[in-house]
């Protein structure tokens, strides 16, 4: 005898008689067991989201406190990592692909809530969502360090620096280079670099802030967005980053050594045009590091970077 699947299924709809239609439609599905969580607004959902565990969510786009395709942002902004059915009325069949733009996984007119075809259409949506994070691992994450990549910091870090410039909030970025990491290639071969490239994130990942946004940015390069921060706080983290990873060991099949990194820090109160300005900055200060030998920290000073580069 076959095994019994259950999912937990969260319905969000102010309407008692689609919640018991659904409800009548579900129980009669065989090989699936639904748990059925009911609640009438946005606002009621998000102690759900809070407390239960929840393997889908079926959202009407007509609630008391949320009306139309919004809906589907709002719900996607309470969580990411549901799969979300929209419910639309027959008359509106057109809002169900605009609802996937906006965040859904799939829709489902009300006209056509049938048992089977509701119980397929939710499994279809789970299996989609896995499918799209999946996806969306592979787009952000650097496959070698577990870190986000390149494309990834820059998405986000634009966002962090247009809320910082709008809150007049103080941001920071930190440049990292792992000093004369082609000798680590050349000395012990590849599979040994990209294993110093894991212990250095996995180093990094433990002591930034929860807040903070640390990245892979090239070769032997890192990079670290510090929200909601000041200078005396970054200089604190970069040189105990720096303190960190020169006082770890490296042991690779039977080979130990010690590496060393350089560290250029910018502020956004610096910076005089954009996101990509700061981190030019944050790039000549670990230039000017690299010059004087690396194994140190630099913070890039005011004034004009052409000024900043010219020898003194």
């Amino acid at each position: 005898m076959a095994q019994m699947s259950k999912l937990s299924v969260l319905v969000v709809d102010n309407n008692p008689d689609d919640f018991e239609t659904i409800s009548r439609q579900l129980s009669d599905v065989n090989g699936t067991q639904y748990d059925l969580l009911h609640c009438a607004t946005l606002y009621e959902a998000q102690a759900y989201l809070l407390s239960s565990s929840i393997d889908a969510i079926l959202l009407d786009l007509s609630l008391p406190d949320s009306v139309g395709l919004k809906t589907v942002s709002h719900m996607r902004n309470l969580t990411n990592r549901l799969p979300i059915v929209a419910l639309i009325n027959m008359e509106n069949a057109a809002m169900g692909d605009q609802a996937i733009q906006q965040g859904a996984q799939e829709y489902l007119c009300k006209d056509e809530i049938i048992g089977n075809i509701l119980s397929r259409v939710i499994k279809y949506a789970i299996k989609l969502k896995k499918m799209d994070d999946k996806l969306e691992k592979i787009s952000t994450i650097d496959p070698i360090t577990g870190l986000y990549n390149r494309r990834y910091f820059f998405e986000r870090g634009w966002n962090e620096y247009v809320n910082a410039r709008q809150q007049k909030q103080v941001m920071a970025i930190v440049m990292i280079d792992i000093d004369h990491f082609k000798k680590v290639n050349e000395y012990y071969g590849h599979a040994c670099g990209d294993y110093v490239l894991l212990c250095v994130a996995d180093l990094f990942k433990r002591m930034v802030r929860g807040v903070d946004l640390i990245a892979r940015f090239g070769a032997e390069e890192f990079i670290l967005l510090m929200p909601r921060t000041d200078q005396k706080e970054v200089g604190f983290l970069a040189e105990r980053l720096r303190l960190e990873v020169a006082d770890t060991p490296i042991e690779h099949n039977g080979k130990h050594f010690h590496i060393t990194v350089s560290l250029g820090v910018a502020m956004i109160g610096k910076t005089q045009d954009d996101f990509e300005s700061m981190i030019k900055q944050a790039n000549h200060a670990l230039s000017r590091v690299q010059d004087k030998g690396g194994n140190a920290v630099e913070h890039f000073e005011t004034g004009p970077i052409d000024d900043y580069l010219s020898p003194p």
